[in-house]
């Protein structure tokens, strides 16, 4: 016969379920993008930047922003990296997808811009994935994004994230590249977490119509352990801090 169990006092059993209840409100998983929107203090389409339903067609998976932005990153997850075959074919799908079809040669042109890169051009010398998930805990809490384009050196791995807002000039690149730090330290941290393996280099590549620009974000190691103590302080403010994810 199974022992009795006593109910506790209503006041104890309303505690509980309190306390239940706020724990399974908690989001467990953050973006990168969320980490770097909350840093940067500012709504930016090139932070928006989450996962769609994964039961949507190729093209719209992974993706917010504008649609143009949507439609070249679309291209440059399908293109062929070492030759560009198909980016014409590819533009053109892309822009009826996200109904800019007037707006197909701009997207060729971004796109094109972004195979003309040096990490494009390095990344399909060798092994290579595009529109990476990544997931893994850091500081205590789940960090997840897609990675636009991961690929393997002798050095490490290359993270790379492909921008197309719109820029003019070394001092927007620079403040572009400040607010898109923590964003791109956040997927160096997953990456790492989630392979065990290095990451060497994290490199924007603003993308524009006359040719893209590549910065390295020079300071990883300072941009990831800083990721690091975001997610650990979100983790304690929530409760999550040693918590099973």
């Amino acid at each position: 016969v199974a022992a009795r169990t006593e109910l506790p006092e209503r006041a104890e059993w309303s505690r509980r379920r309190n306390a239940a209840l706020a724990a399974a409100s908690t989001r467990t998983v953050v973006a990168a993008t969320t980490l770097a929107r909350e840093a940067a203090e500012a709504d930016d389409p090139g932070l928006a930047k989450r996962p769609r339903d994964l039961d949507l067609p190729p093209w719209q998976k992974g993706r917010y922003g504008t649609a143009v932005g949507r439609a070249v990153h679309g291209v440059l997850q399908v293109v062929d990296l070492a030759t560009g075959a198909g980016l014409d074919d590819a533009a053109a799908a892309q822009a009826a997808a996200e109904g800019v079809m007037n707006r197909t040669e701009v997207i060729a042109r971004l796109a094109r811009s972004g195979l003309d890169t040096e990490v494009a051009r390095r990344a399909a010398t060798t092994d290579h994935w595009r529109e990476l998930w990544v997931a893994a805990e850091v500081g205590g809490r789940l960090i997840e994004g897609y990675v636009d384009l991961l690929y393997r050196t002798a050095e490490g791995l290359v993270v790379v994230d492909w921008k197309t807002d719109h820029v003019e000039g070394d001092d927007d690149v620079e403040a572009k590249v400040a607010r898109y730090r923590l964003q791109g330290a956040s997927y160096v941290a997953a990456v790492e977490a989630a392979t065990d393996l290095p990451v060497a280099r994290m490199v924007f590549a603003f993308l524009r119509e006359d040719g893209a620009t590549e910065v390295e974000l020079t300071d990883l190691r300072d941009a990831v352990a800083e990721v690091a103590s975001r997610a650990t302080e979100l983790a304690e403010a929530s409760g999550l801090a040693g918590a099973e994810l």
